[in-house]
């Protein structure tokens, strides 16, 4: 029979599990030394605030650790506190890990050329928030409850009795309120809520958080977004709507956004959209990365593994090695299928 949780447990959204997991991980750390903490390439807020939050975590109880993804801190988030501290090459790495944390990597192929030179039969311990992490981990911390990889850093963090000061608060509020969509996700919860609350009383300043994040735009960005949107197509009378991002583009107008969740956010908030899709060119020939946004009841990760990616329900996305071309073809006509067939 299943323990019921306590009121608290409900509150701050940290179950048995995840508490019998946080002890476990705890205990590993006190017994060794060296740590690599990385995260998926192309990383975004709550990569890099939960990356950076957990590197700060390690170093002050003590421990040799490095924190290093492949390409680094991009533009957008280079104002973190920490952010120097990332490596962005195989170049960056040192001899001797005991372990690496991989946070917020649903797969450890996600770590691309950082995952490569590594040791096959280094120890993982594997930190996400993914329903569809393939658990690749020696130790396997998956909690989809969490709205955010870096809530679950943060519960980390207060479990181990590490100070928790204005910076290591930033990294994790950044994390938790790009992964939330400020806020505005379906994930959101009152948990998060109540961490964030949390984190501003530690000094997080929300209103500089969102001028460096959101307000911060150059005219180039927006001439590029305003292509995209002019570009929209739409299938199943306007249940179904996507736009190409391309090299082309991003060359004419002399920008290559490394966050794209408001290209996809726009086009998910036209009214009768069910399905929206964002096909994005990446710098490497014939490969695609695909960004799904989908309404209540069309299951998105079960879109996105169709093309072997994963995500949430509600937010998910692959990556297809092929030309963009033919990458529309294939994902508009199995997105015609879940709104055809209902398929859940």
């Amino acid at each position: 029979m299943k323990k019921k949780l306590t009121i608290a447990e409900i509150s701050n959204g940290v179950s048995v599990s995840s508490k019998k997991m946080i002890t476990r991980i705890l205990r590993f750390i006190k017994s060794h030394n060296n740590f690599l903490v990385s995260a998926h390439v192309r990383s975004d807020g709550d990569a890099l605030g939960s990356q950076i939050a957990l590197n700060t975590m390690l170093r002050r109880m003590g421990k040799n650790s490095h924190a290093v993804c492949d390409g680094g801190v991009s533009v957008e988030y280079r104002f973190l506190p920490g952010a120097d501290s990332v490596g962005n090459s195989p170049k960056d790495l040192k001899k001797g890990y005991d372990a690496v944390f991989t946070v917020d990597s649903g797969n450890f192929e996600r770590l691309e050329r950082i995952g490569d030179a590594l040791p096959r039969d280094i120890f993982k311990i594997n930190i996400d928030h993914h329903a569809s992490n393939d658990r690749f981990g020696d130790i396997n911390w998956i909690e989809p409850k969490f709205s955010s990889t870096g809530e679950m850093v943060y519960e980390l963090i207060k479990a181990s009795g590490v100070r928790v000061d204005r910076d290591m608060a930033t990294n994790v509020y950044v994390a938790l309120v790009t992964d939330t969509g400020r806020f505005s996700f379906s994930n959101t919860s009152v948990a998060s809520h109540s961490r964030a609350a949390e984190l501003l009383s530690y000094g997080v300043e929300p209103s500089d958080i969102t001028n460096k994040l959101w307000r911060n735009k150059k005219l180039n960005q927006l001439k590029l977004l305003a292509e995209c949107i002019n570009n929209i197509k739409t299938a199943e009378r306007g249940k179904i709507a996507w736009v190409t991002l391309t090299r082309k583009m991003t060359k004419r107008h002399g920008f290559v956004p490394c966050e794209t969740q408001e290209y996809i956010d726009i086009i998910k908030s036209l009214k009768s959209v069910a399905i929206a899709i964002l096909f994005r060119e990446t710098r490497e020939s014939n490969k695609v990365k695909i960004s799904f946004r989908t309404d209540k009841g069309i299951d998105g990760v079960k879109l996105a593994a169709k093309f072997g990616g994963g995500g949430h329900p509600r937010a998910s996305g692959a990556t297809i090695n092929s030309n963009i071309e033919y990458a529309e073809m294939t994902v508009v006509k199995w997105a015609k299928r879940f709104i055809r067939n209902g398929c859940r």
